[in-house]
């Protein structure tokens, strides 16, 4: 792929990659370019490349095995005491967890937990060295010791309470964790024979204990395929299908912006090949707009996992199920293939996951139901979201971003990008800024963030934010969303948050005090209206906080306020995160200042 810069500051990054060889340690040229793209991307101009290419490194594994937007500062370990983990993720029913209240928010809501934990080192050199390998694999077995057998930083520590909560559980799996390893650097993998035996000999110890669903491995991600997984996840998805069992269904209204559509039926092996990645894995991502998570094992996907365990029952899977539905934004026959563009799985996420882990049994006969919409009209989209997931139950969440209010707010986002440099954007479906031209990762707000700024700021609950979005909006119903004349509200809490995402990931907080990160765009809100000619002013608020040298000071002092408070309250800072009442004594303390 010829790779062309998109930016003057893209450039300016790349060039102070490039200066000097001594300066950079990543030697392969295509991937210091994709690294410096991700650092313009992301907003990681003042971070070192060691951090930033672990940032890089976190980003592309993680986003492979989660749907969702990930924020790669929540994933990184790295530092001192790190067990030789430098990123690490725990997935819950489909979601990153960071609390043990989310964990059990997800448990209630599933009655079941089906857990992945990814841990990953990285490496910002061209060797893998049998050492480095070693010193990962001791790390992650301290790690599911029962007591740590290495000092643990914070990170890590938080992470094993999680790991803790999560087996104290176990009655819930159905089944057990799901382990995967990552090992990355910037050279080239020739699969060692000396590195893969010392790695399966040091693995097999915690195979023994019997924590996990999967033996114990490792996969080695060397430069290529680094590059080949950010190509891939920068790219909208592009996929040809054989589709010659189809019916074009009746033309609609121009009104209606629907292009075309088909129903037919394809090979089960056809359509694994459209869901699957080029690692050979689900891609996750193109189940985001299908509002139901998958389920596990549950009734119904275990009686469609007996279908296919049966060959004789297997040909009635078109007639027992209810089909996959697919919309695409661009639908190109090409003879009797379609080639589909920027696509997304709406409904047929339970069934798409149980024939991808039964994907060995699967007959080359065996079809499956699919339909096929061409349309990028995103409130016919919606319409077709909410009516193909109505016959079962889905939680509110899924389906808040269709209702009518988001569209307005995001038109109001777009509204103020003039006046605010540089802008945010509020994307109310997943993707839809992926590779726009003028929008960059960082400039996204996405429905999730948007709630959590929102209640942390307007709703005065800092201390609610580790909560899982759902949740927060299930016990703030009537609060949110409902009022239109609020819209510069969001707005500004959402540019407050994003302003302080910059100064935390490049350094400008202090590092204890990261975790009060919602507390302090609470404190900062109140003073940005506090100090406003007219006493509450949002316009003037807005003006300030759409400055980053304008709006530093305030966050520092709020980091300030925070210490004062912890100071006189004499509350530990684990305990004052998620402190109601330490959130009342910060209230009455800005109001002093």
């Amino acid at each position: 792929m010829d790779y062309k810069f998109r930016s003057k500051s893209e450039r300016n990054v790349l060039k102070t990659l490039l200066i000097d060889d001594k300066e950079s340690r990543v030697k392969d040229e295509i991937l210091k370019s994709f690294l410096a793209t991700f650092i313009e991307q992301n907003d990681l101009s003042e971070v070192d490349e060691d951090e930033a290419f672990e940032n890089f490194v976190n980003y592309n594994i993680v986003s492979r095995l989660y749907p969702r937007d990930v924020d790669f500062e929540v994933l990184s370990t790295g530092g001192s005491d790190d067990l030789a983990i430098d990123g690490a993720a725990i997935i819950v029913n489909g979601n990153i967890v960071t609390s043990v209240d989310e964990i059990d928010y997800l448990l209630e809501r599933n009655g079941t937990l089906d857990v992945t934990f990814a841990l990953i080192q990285s490496k910002n050199s061209p060797k893998f060295k049998g050492e480095q390998v070693g010193n990962f694999i001791f790390g992650v077995k301290s790690f599911f010791d029962d007591e740590p057998s290495l000092p643990e930083n914070d990170r890590i520590s938080k992470l094993r309470v999680l790991k803790e909560e999560i087996y104290k559980k176990s009655i819930h799996f159905e089944e057990s964790p799901e382990l995967k390893l990552f090992f990355v650097t910037t050279g080239s993998w020739k699969e060692p024979d000396q590195i893969k035996g010392k790695a399966r000999r040091e693995l097999r110890e915690i195979d023994e204990r019997s924590l996990f669903n999967n033996e114990a491995a490792i996969e080695f991600y060397d430069a290529e395929r680094l590059k080949s997984t950010y190509r891939e996840l920068s790219r909208k998805s592009v996929k040809e299908i054989p589709f010659n069992n189809h019916v074009a269904l009746p033309d609609m209204p121009e009104a209606l912006n629907v292009r075309q559509s088909f129903l037919g039926s394809i090979s089960v092996e056809s359509y694994l090949d459209l869901i699957t990645n080029s690692d050979g894995n689900l891609s996750k991502e193109l189940f985001y707009d299908n509002v139901r998570d998958y389920q596990g094992s549950n009734k119904v996907n275990r009686e469609i996992a007996e279908t296919l365990n049966s060959s004789t029952r297997q040909a009635l899977l078109p007639l027992l199920n209810n089909g996959i539905t697919v919309i695409a934004k661009k639908v190109d026959k090409i003879g009797s293939k379609l080639k589909l563009t920027d696509f997304q799985v709406i409904n047929g996420c339970q069934s798409s996951h149980v024939l991808f882990e039964h994907r060995d049994l699967i007959s080359p006969n065996s079809q499956i139901i699919l339909k096929i919409i061409d349309t990028n009209d995103q409130d016919v989209i919606n319409d077709i979201i909410r009516a193909a997931n109505r016959q079962t139950e889905v939680k509110d969440e899924a389906f808040e971003s269709l209702k009518p209010f988001h569209k307005d707010l995001e038109e109001f986002y777009k509204a103020k990008a003039s006046r605010v440099s540089p802008p945010i954007y509020y994307e109310r479906r997943s993707k839809q800024y992926l590779g726009h031209p003028k929008v960059k990762p960082y400039q996204v707000v996405t429905l999730a963030s948007q709630v959590k700024s929102y209640v942390a700021t307007v709703l005065e609950q800092p201390q609610s934010t580790h909560r899982y979005f759902g949740e927060l909006l299930d016990s703030n119903k009537g609060k949110l969303f409902n009022k239109k004349a609020n819209f510069e509200k969001y707005y500004l809490s959402s540019l407050i948050m994003n302003r302080l995402d910059n100064a935390t990931k490049n350094h400008k907080i202090p590092k204890k005090s990261k975790k009060f990160k919602f507390h302090i765009a609470f404190l900062t809100y109140k003073l940005l209206l506090k100090q406003s000619s007219k006493g509450n002013s949002l316009e003037e608020a807005l003006d300030t906080a759409s400055n980053r040298n304008d709006i530093q000071p305030l966050f520092e002092k709020s980091v300030g306020i925070i210490e004062q408070a912890l100071h006189s309250s004499k509350k530990h800072r684990r305990d004052a995160e998620r402190s109601r009442d330490f959130t009342s004594i910060l209230r009455d303390l800005v109001e002093t200042v």
